[in-house]
């Protein structure tokens, strides 16, 4: 006990002395004074009683994930020196209008106030982004002070009003003053994204989550999402599932719009003769997963592995073959038998799709499940049968499991590659293949090379995923270098394939049907989405 007293003591002595602005967190913070904000930078933002604007609410119970979690101020942990947390950062992104959004990197969401509440009364929010005057913000220096930041909807100026975050008419006092700290950029759960996933017909809850941008004809700018098991139109009036609810298809396709929006109302599934479930396999006892894929020019490749129903036993891998018709209506998709691949499992070829414009479509595998290893293959763009098999030294006609042939390593089979701009992305993530993993990590690697090696692993992000006190499993990362924000940080999504079952303990995690009435969440199926910052990665 003397002992955590004595550490809490210097720990604040050393905050009075050298104030909030020396505090390092993981030695990237950096000082700045009162002056002009940066157009899009990441910030902490402290009263001057040097206590940190967050979001409210228990982790483990998801509270800080959520639309209208309440803000407050709170001290750093005195447990972890200098250590600030996501939700206690905040994107500042001046827009056009003059005023800015204040994003929480936790969460995706924004600060904003409630326009059916009194502004005197009301606790600050974070929700979703809607874009309207309630979300932002004019911040303007107000001298050695720091920051005063008003709402464009009402005037009035972000308060602390002990650890609560109102809003008051500005009277120049204290607690009305902001210290804003810049600090070094940070991945973000991109909040869109989620919103994008969280549909409520055709397609409404799934795994997978790999898109492919096009560029033929009618299709230019859009963008095909693939999709593993899927529940389709089953959503109630509430926005759930009902108890022990079956997913009627084992893969599917969406459709995303050339603008790229973010309203899943505008992306539709695609069907074909054979309706919902396009990916078709000769043997009635087995299902198609689709992977990765590719568009040359009027055809839409995907990788699939051929799954025994019912199990996760991969039995071999095909390429399918979409041709475009720029309608949400294709023929039959076709399989195709590719020399050397099809017919072993050792190598499964669904980690990633490139064409880096050299000629050549390059597509990487995976060999192993722990310390996972990672191969690559490539084909002409004119021809997708011709593949070789990067050996070490040279592209052989057959693949190999040799040293040699690795090229990158995970931890965990739990791996995807992309192409980002001019270099090769390897993201890798921790085992998620149970719920309540204590480990919940994303890295990234690069190389200048298709071959490798990639190097300096960095961890980027730890997943915010928390339901009743559990984490979910989760799995499949994927790139989508094609979602460009303007900003210099790279969309990945990842899945997570709810709560229930430990298989490591054998144990349950969080009981089936556990909302209050005894539904299902659908968001608990689906894709979430993070935006990691260049400058992270290496790029």
């Amino acid at each position: 006990m003397k002992k955590n007293l004595l550490s809490f003591s210097i720990a604040l002595i050393l905050l009075l002395t050298f104030g909030f602005k020396n505090i390092k967190e993981d030695k990237h913070i950096e000082n700045t004074a009162p002056t002009e904000l940066r157009a899009y930078g990441t910030y902490a933002i402290a009263a001057t009683d040097k206590r940190l604007i967050e979001v409210s609410g228990e982790v483990m119970q998801g509270d800080k994930l959520k639309d209208g979690a309440k803000l407050v101020t709170s001290q750093l942990k005195m447990n972890k020196p200098g250590q600030i947390e996501r939700w206690q950062k905040w994107l500042i992104s001046k827009q056009a209008n003059g005023y800015a959004t204040i994003m929480n990197l936790n969460s995706g969401k924004y600060i904003g106030v409630s326009s059916n509440k009194d502004f005197y009364e009301d606790t600050l929010c974070q929700y979703r982004l809607s874009g309207n005057n309630a979300q932002y913000w004019k911040i303007m220096v107000i001298g050695k002070g720091g920051y005063k930041i008003t709402n464009k909807l009402n005037g009035l100026a972000i308060t602390a009003n002990a650890r609560k975050i109102v809003l008051r008419a500005f009277t120049n006092a204290a607690n009305q003053h902001w210290i804003l700290n810049e600090i070094k950029p940070d991945s973000y759960r991109d909040d869109a994204v989620v919103g994008f996933f969280q549909r409520t017909t055709g397609s409404t809850a799934f795994d997978e989550g790999a898109s492919i941008p096009l560029n033929y004809g009618p299709n230019k700018n859009k963008v095909i999402w693939l999709t593993g098991d899927t529940f389709y139109n089953q959503v109630d009036e509430k926005g759930e599932f009902a108890c022990n609810l079956i997913f009627p298809y084992h893969n599917a396709a969406l459709i995303q719009p050339a603008d790229h929006s973010w309203n899943p109302t505008k992306t539709v599934n695609i069907t074909s003769p054979d309706g919902v479930q396009i990916f078709h396999t000769d043997n009635p006892k087995n299902l198609l997963w689709p992977g990765v894929g590719i568009e040359i020019g009027n055809h839409v490749y995907v990788h699939c592995i051929e799954v025994i129903t019912g199990t996760l036993n991969t039995v071999n891998q095909y390429l399918a073959d979409i041709t475009e018709t720029g309608t949400t209506s294709v023929s039959p998709v076709k399989l195709i038998s590719i020399p050397n691949v099809t017919g072993q499992t050792k190598m499964i070829y669904s980690l990633g799709m490139i064409n880096p414009g050299d000629g050549y479509i390059y597509t990487y595998g995976m060999g192993g499940f722990f310390n996972a290893s990672v191969y690559v293959a490539r084909f002409p763009a004119t021809h997708p049968t011709q593949w070789t098999f990067w050996d070490g030294k040279t592209w052989a006609s057959k693949p190999t499991d040799a040293r040699t042939a690795i090229i990158g390593k995970g931890p965990v089979n739990n791996n995807t590659v992309g192409y980002v701009n001019g270099k090769y992305v390897l993201i890798t993530m921790d085992y998620g293949f149970t719920c309540d993993v204590p480990t919940r990590n994303m890295y990234t690697a690069v190389s200048k090379s298709p071959t490798g090696p990639f190097i300096n692993k960095k961890k980027v992000y730890v997943l915010p995923d928390y339901k009743q006190g559990h984490a979910p499993v989760y799995y499949n990362p994927t790139i989508h270098a094609e979602f460009d924000n303007g900003h210099n940080e790279l969309l990945v999504n990842y899945c997570i394939n709810f709560y229930n079952t430990n298989d490591r303990a054998n144990t349950t995690c969080l009981t089936p049907c556990s909302n209050p009435d005894g539904s299902e969440d659908p968001n608990d199926y689906r894709p979430k989405g993070v935006r990691i910052p260049f400058s992270l990665i290496g790029l």
